[in-house]
Formats: structure tokens, sequence, C-alpha cells
């Protein structure tokens, strides 16, 4: 059975950021009422979420479409976000131990967009990573929980006697 409901166009970009948020586990207090029901079981689930954000999308207007897409990337990304991704973080210590550029994707904020850059790391945390990079040709700093993506390259490197991590 089919049914068919029509939701404007602000109504419908409106339940796709909200099922898009929850797809990517955004939502902030997950003991709300919308969220779960009175015995604490979810409602939905990701398998069932992404069918209907998927049809949801599709009645966007594109633009509509990207606008919610970048807002939840931008929380996602957020500086109040700390999560990071942990295959990457594993690269980026493998790189910083054996003095290996990385090539990493690194989430911009401004355009909500993951840029890719290659990077000498000459010193990390968990929160961030400092390093020479060779797009920007200057000592960057990254925040970890913005890199996306991360994969070592066979390039080496020193770290200059001069660089003072107390810098950046």
């Amino acid at each position: 059975m089919n049914i068919s409901i029509t939701l404007s166009a602000k109504e419908a970009a409106q339940v796709h950021q909200i099922l898009k948020a929850f797809d990517e586990g955004l939502i902030a207090n997950p003991s709300e009422g919308w969220e779960l029901d009175h015995y604490d079981e979810k409602i939905a689930d990701r398998a069932g979420l992404k069918a209907i954000i998927k049809k949801i999308e599709k009645s966007l207007p594109k633009e509509e479409s990207e606008k919610t897409n970048k807002a939840v990337l931008r929380r996602r990304y957020d500086t109040f976000n700390n999560k990071i991704n942990e295959p990457a973080y594993r690269k980026i210590e493998k790189a910083f131990n054996n003095q290996k550029t990385i090539e990493i994707g690194y989430f911009d904020m401004a355009s909500a967009e993951t840029r890719k850059r290659e990077i000498s790391i000459y010193h990390k945390t968990r929160k961030y990573v400092i390093g020479y990079c060779h797009l920007r040709k200057a000592i960057r700093k990254f925040r970890t929980s913005r890199i996306v993506t991360a994969k070592l390259t066979d390039k080496d490197y020193t770290i200059p006697d001069s660089f003072d991590k107390n810098l950046y």
C-alpha cells in the first residue's frame, strides 16, 4: 500500500534535515519523546530511515537538498562535536611516528565540503594536528575531528628544528 502526502518544500526540507541528523547520530538528546517511545525503544531504524531520506531528497528541489545536506555536515563537524574518525587517526599516528606525509580529506566549514590536503605532521594530539600543509605552503593547525579521511604516502619529511608547537 502506497500512501501519498503533500508537504510544502519547507516542510519536506525540515523533515529531511531531521532524518539526516538522526541518521548521522547527531541528535543531542536521545530521550526526546519523538525519538523514543515510552518503552525507550527507537521509533525508527537506520535502514528504514535511509529509504525515507532518499525519497524525500528526490522530492526536494536540488538547492534545498544540498542546503539540508550541508547544514547536517556543518553540525557533524562543528567545534562542539569532537568525534574522531578512528581509522583516520590511526593513520595520522602512523604517519607522524614514521615521518611520512599524509593525504587527508579535511572538512571545510565555509563550503561544507571536504578538501584534499597533503600534510607533514609536526605535532599531534587527539584534538589537533599541526603540520606543514603542502597546498597552502605554510604550517597549519587542523582540528582532528574534521579530518574525514587519511591516506599515507611514501614521502619522507623532517620536522624543522625551529618548529615550536606553542606558536600554533
